[in-house]
This record gives structure tokens, sequence and C-alpha cells, in this order.
């Protein structure tokens, strides 16, 4: 009797690790909802100065890229993301057009007000939604994300004329296994990764969205995808992972994916495509546990350090999101009376915003509720200055080192 009893307490303690694991996994996540409550979140500030740049021009810019030799950061800014936004499922269906997304270069060296220049996008004649995208400079590629409302997740290939900042639409370019793509790490001119950050798209299913939101299974992509001679895609699922949503090479071996939901960052080996295969594989090499925030997008800074921005206080960041639809509008804010205008001030987001190495792991750069909702954080220190820039945010906010 007593070797049976041993046998069901070993198999019942390996039925029960695991699960004991993953709950812990979600009280860690569940847990920053206290400890990054309004009056509760530390805050940093580690640099000598900021300003909240271009309120009154731009806002929503989730991404940001910075072009070290030329002191330009590429901006991507959508004004409809508050009626239309796949990733937190947030839809307005019966809501007008809003003005196509837009793309900006931003001279961060100058103080002069036309610092900021609007891209010129050429030959689109689709709607633009767009999250998240990446620029190759050596081949002037620009990959944008586009979750236009009619037809379905794309991405569009332009080619960038940083003398003219003008974007010439190439092609659209879709594929079955992109079907929500998020944030682009590219490769080379053809070659690029690019993350789904859901199996299930709120549009078709919110139920299934929600579940797989907050109980972070397993079940989104990671695709690497080629761009044939003919303009199709070769696309191939490299890993699976809950929630990959910032997506960035911090060299030629090693790709960094944040798994938001889970608080965690996770790197992993790129073995490059052997003869006879198309693509790479990826191999998990090690995980950045217990960050003080859910991470959403990453950055390579040129000195190697990975940055990575995100949201402390998920609560808020749904009350700001679901607010700015009327908050953003002075249309809209003016015929609704006082109550909504002082609820507007008073709704707030916060933001967290740091970087790591394998040195000193993660070090915080800026976390606080003077500039909303981080999203991309972006930093050049031969340069002494960074930028972060937010998801629901009026304008972005750039500080000097």
């Amino acid at each position: 009797m007593a070797s049976i009893s041993v046998r069901a307490s070993l198999v019942l303690a390996l039925l029960l690790g695991p699960f004991a694991s993953y709950l812990a996994g979600r009280l860690r996540v569940l847990s920053l909802s206290y400890y990054n409550a309004p009056g509760r979140m530390p805050l940093h500030a580690n640099f000598s100065s900021y300003d909240i740049k271009f309120q009154d021009r731009i806002r929503n810019c989730e991404d940001v890229v910075l072009l070290r030799d030329r002191r330009i950061a590429l901006l991507a800014c959508d004004p409809g993301r508050e009626n239309w936004n796949t990733v937190m499922g947030d839809f307005v269906h019966d809501a007008e057009p809003d003005a196509n997304a837009e793309l900006y270069a931003y001279s961060y060296d100058s103080e002069d007000p036309d610092a900021l220049v609007r891209i010129e996008i050429v030959g689109l004649d689709s709607e633009l939604r767009t999250i998240g995208f990446d620029f190759h400079e050596p081949s002037a590629m620009l990959l944008v994300t586009n979750h236009l409302r009619q037809g379905g997740p794309r991405i569009e290939q332009l080619r960038l004329d940083l003398d003219t900042f003008t974007a010439t639409h190439l092609r659209t370019l879709s594929h079955p296994l992109i079907n929500i793509p998020n944030a682009i790490a590219v490769q080379s001119d053809s070659q690029f990764f690019v993350t789904n950050q859901h199996r299930f798209v709120a549009a078709r299913g919110r139920l299934l969205w929600f579940l797989e939101s907050y109980l972070a299974p397993p079940l989104a992509t990671v695709v690497h995808a080629r761009i044939l001679a003919s303009g199709e895609i070769d696309a191939h699922v490299v890993v699976r992972q809950a929630y990959p949503n910032g997506v960035t090479l911090l060299n030629s071996s090693t790709l960094a994916v944040a798994a938001t939901s889970q608080r965690l960052v996770h790197l992993y080996t790129v073995n490059q495509a052997k003869p006879g295969l198309s693509d790479p594989t990826l191999r998990l090499e090690s995980t950045i546990r217990d960050l003080p925030f859910l991470p959403d997008n990453l950055v390579t800074a040129p000195d190697g350090a990975l940055l990575i921005a995100g949201h402390p206080h998920v609560p808020s960041l749904a009350a700001f999101s679901h607010s700015r639809r009327v908050c953003h509008r002075p249309n809209i804010l003016a015929g609704v009376g006082t109550d909504a205008a002082r609820k507007c001030e008073n709704t707030r987001a916060a933001s967290w915003a740091g970087e790591w190495t394998p040195q000193d792991g993660f070090r915080d750069i800026y976390s606080g509720w003077d500039y909303p909702t981080s999203a991309t954080v972006a930093r050049n220190r031969g340069h002494g200055m960074g930028i972060v820039a937010g998801l629901y945010a009026k304008g972005i906010l750039v500080w000097r080192d």
C-alpha cells in the first residue's frame, strides 16, 4: 500500500507541477495591476531633461525607427487607432472612416518646428491602419503593417526616399500565415520576421481572442517571410508562443520576441537556412523574466542594448484607450458636456521603458504618468538622446541625457 501511495503522490506532483508554475506566472502578470496602480508605481526619469513634442500635430505613434547616420527618427502614427485597433480589440464599426495613418521623419538634432516632416505616400490606393513597421536602409525598403477595415490584414512594401521624404508603394504582401501582423524585423531586402500577436482575431471571435489574451496559451506565431522575385510571399512559422508582440534582431544570430501577456522577452538563436531549405529555424536560448510591465515593442540600440517599452497598468490602459475616441476628437468632445471633458483630463495611463544587456540586466529609463501608453523606446546614447512613443499618446517624448 505504501508503494502505491508514493507512486500516486509522484504522479500527482508531476501533474500539478506544470499547473502550479503556470498559475504562478499568471499571478505575476495580474500583480502589476496592484503594484503599478496610481500612487504605488515607482517613478523613474534617468536622463537630464525631456519634452513632449508635437502634441498638436501627431498622435498614436506606436513605432519608431532611428537612423543613426542621418540623425532621423521615422514614426508611424495612426489617428484612427481609437476607433480601430485589432490588437486591443477596439472597434467602432459605425464610425466615419478616419484619415489614413501617416509616416513622419523627425530630425531629432533640430529645434526647428519644421524638424517633423510628413512623408508623402505615393501609389497606395487603400486605407492604411498601421501598427508596426521596419526599414531596411541599404535597399530603402519600408515594410508597414496594414489592418484596414475591409480586405484583411496585410503588409505594404514601399521604397522610401530619404532625400525627398517620399514613400512609393511597390506592392501589397499577404499570406495565410500572416493573419494579424504586429511587428516586423527586416533581415535583408527580401527577408523579414513578423509577429502575429494572436491566433484568434478579435473582429471574428471576441471570446476566443479574450481567452487567448488572458490565459496566454502558446498559440500565436512568429513567421519568417521571403519576398520572391514574382512579388509573392514564401512564409513559414518558425516558433509559436503566447502573444508575440515586439520583435528585433539583436545581432545576426539572435532574435528577441516580446511575450506581452507573460511579462517576458524570449531570446532565440537564429539558425540560418541549410542547403535545400528556404527558411531559418529558431531555438529558444534564454528568457528575460519579471519585467515590471507588459512588454510591447523592442528595439536594438546602436550600442547593442535591447530597448523595451510597455504597459505597467492594464486597467488604466484600457480606460485611457476607450476614452480617447472622444477625448482626442474636439468636435465630439465639444458636444458631450463638461463632465466628459473633466473625465478626459482625469483619465490617465502609465508608461515604462528601459534597456537590457546581458551584463547589467534590466535598467529603467522612464516610468511615469506624464506621458501615457508607451509602446516603443528608441535611444542613441552616442547622440545623447532618446524617444518614447505612445500607443494612444499625443506627440512623442524626447529626452536628452
